[in-house]
């Protein structure tokens, strides 16, 4: 781990139930963010907030299963449903 990354909490590496889904509605678009503890939704926030400061321009978060288990991958566990997050700072996503 390099300076510039959030080291994620122990209570979030040993409890899997705190965790973030990341759903797009295809029909309109919208975004839903759905975490399953205030933990879950602190420590995204802070490798977000943390990769700002650190002058990190992008980051990729995804579910990642081993064993039936779901792991923290870049300070965040995302649900096996969830869709992956895709964070950019200064240019834009070509679609």
């Amino acid at each position: 781990m390099n300076s510039s990354e959030h080291e994620p909490s122990t209570e979030l590496l040993e409890d899997a139930t705190h965790s973030i889904e990341l759903r797009v509605d295809r029909k309109s678009g919208d975004v839903y963010l759905a975490a399953t503890s205030r933990l879950a939704l602190r420590e995204l926030a802070l490798t977000l907030l943390n990769q700002a400061e650190a002058g990190l321009d992008w980051s990729e978060y995804y579910p990642l299963g081993v064993d039936g288990s779901w792991l923290v991958v870049n300070g965040a566990r995302f649900t096996e449903e969830s869709s992956r997050l895709f964070v950019s700072i200064g240019r834009r996503h070509a679609s």
